[in-house]
């Protein structure tokens, strides 16, 4: 077979039978090569199989462990907010053997694990006794909590294993598998809340979570299968046709072709969403006008029925409320979907800031927010000061907004100088809120990312777009004593021979 195809190569590619034979191995020697070449290829795809298919399973378990263990944790905090604290107010401690307090949180735990794949779920006290369990025949018993329980207990840490009546060797080799085969076990400690700050959380117990990932298990090992299957009929046609070279070839092309066709997702993409932002800023400036003549008809009957009666007051404020929000939303993605280009005027950042609290005294007077204002005089840019009003506006609003109530807002405000001797003007604007979450201080500066309730997620961008049109820049972080902090830093200028015209 080596034979003819080697012959059928080099007469397609020209080459005269006396070369050939001058340059083709003895018969025998070219067998022992292609039988220890295909020896090699099957323990190789082998492997290969072996790997892929393993790393598929670990994948699998992890997730599901990650899944379990998020599930545990939203159980804990379900508990100890809906069951625990209101058990203890009512009754001063909690009694699981009374049976209203049983029913009590089994009505919690099942709100919690309804329609999701969990087996059975225990909750340990401190001495291995199931205290509840979602089968009533294990209350009372003991026994049934593994041996690292106490670990649990003591170190606070979750722990995870994957409990199995056969070994995983054999696995492969008992499909299907019985329901039960593999068991996902997952120890989390049952802690409350603290109390009061400094105050470690009270540990009430652990809770085991059981999930039968059989199904799971048995599904990767079909897949594991197919991909075993696949590598040695891949192994197979590569040896019977010798073609490693134009397959390898293939491959690149394939690689080229599906690299072209994520480009050209990618770039069809790219222009939905751009059409996509053209449809929406042209919406949003086709219902601005009309939005703007309902917030005014409102206002107006408002002032014209200042002794109507309390339902009518109140349905024509909710309109005027409801109309200034949808303004403001319509407002932001026009903002965002068609930035204009800042003026190049001599702007005075301190009398932006007077106007900016000026006109939000009101707002942050009905919260209870104070404001501590520290800013150097003559604190001059080039730029636009409508844009930078609106940036400064939006900053000190969801700082307003992140206190939900009494608060501080510190503004302070220096000009500095880079490393290249260019003024630079430095505003901070610190709240006395919680501060932004670490897991999501990356994405906070995206468009329609928002953690807010109702809120368009266009706050933050806009600033950063505003900041960045006058070749500034935003940067977000915790302040040292909590709190969320936004520096914003602009290119500065010397008030003395500057045009106001530039």
């Amino acid at each position: 077979m080596v034979s003819k195809v080697s012959q059928s190569v080099s007469e397609g590619e020209g080459v005269s039978p006396s070369s050939l034979a001058e340059n083709t191995l003895p018969l025998s020697y070219a067998r022992t090569l292609s039988w220890v070449s295909l020896v090699f290829i099957l323990l190789t795809s082998l492997g290969l199989s072996f790997f892929i298919s393993n790393s598929a399973r670990e994948t699998l378990l992890t997730r599901q462990e990650e899944f379990a263990r998020l599930l545990a944790q939203n159980l804990n905090s379900q508990i100890f907010r809906r069951f625990a604290l209101p058990t203890i107010m009512a009754s001063g401690r909690i009694a699981l053997r009374q049976p209203t307090q049983y029913e009590h949180l089994d009505r919690v735990v099942r709100s919690v694990i309804q329609g999701l794949p969990v087996e059975r779920l225990r909750i340990y006290d401190f001495s291995h006794l199931v205290a509840y369990s979602t089968q009533k025949e294990e209350l009372g018993k003991t026994g049934l909590a593994p041996s690292y329980l106490d670990e649990v207990l003591h170190d606070l840490t979750p722990r995870s294993e994957i409990v199995s009546n056969i070994p995983s060797w054999q696995a492969p080799f008992s499909v299907p598998l019985y329901p039960g085969t593999f068991v996902l076990r997952v120890l989390y400690p049952l802690r409350g809340e603290p109390l009061r700050e400094g105050i470690a959380p009270p540990v009430m117990g652990v809770l085991e979570l059981t999930q039968d990932i059989t199904d799971d298990y048995e599904q990767v090992l079909a897949f594991q299968g197919i991909i075993v299957v696949m590598c040695l009929l891949s192994s197979v046609i590569l040896f019977g046709l010798l073609l490693v070279l134009i397959q390898r070839a293939e491959r690149v092309l394939a690689d080229r072709m599906i690299k072209n066709r994520q480009l050209e997702q990618e770039l069809n993409s790219n222009e939905r969403l751009a059409s996509m932002g053209r449809v929406v800023a042209s919406i949003a400036h086709e219902i601005r006008n009309p939005l703007g003549i309902i917030r005014s008809s409102a206002e107006l009957l408002q002032n014209r029925t200042a002794k109507a009666d309390t339902g009518t007051a109140r349905i024509l404020g909710a309109i005027y409320d409801e109309s200034v929000r949808l303004s403001q939303t319509v407002n932001d993605f026009l903002d965002y979907a068609r930035p204009r280009q800042p003026r190049r005027d001599l702007v005075d950042v301190n009398l932006v800031l007077d106007q900016v609290l000026a006109f939000l005294e009101g707002e942050l007077g009905r919260h209870g927010v104070a404001v501590e204002r520290r800013t150097a005089p003559a604190l001059f840019i080039l730029g636009d000061k409508d844009l930078l009003y609106r940036a400064f506006y939006n900053i000190l609003v969801n700082g307003q907004q992140a206190m939900d109530g009494p608060g501080l807002l510190y503004v302070h405000g220096r000009m500095e100088y880079s490393a290249g001797g260019e003024p630079q003007v430095c505003l901070e604007f610190l709240d006395s809120g919680p501060g932004f979450d670490q897991a999501n201080m990356q994405s906070l500066l995206e468009p329609f990312f928002t953690t807010k309730d109702g809120g368009t997620g266009l706050g933050l961008p806009i600033v950063r777009s505003i900041i960045a049109s006058h070749g500034g820049r935003v940067e977000l972080a915790n302040g040292p004593e909590g709190g969320a902090l936004v520096y914003v830093i602009l290119p500065g200028t010397n008030l003395a021979g500057e045009d106001s015209n530039e």
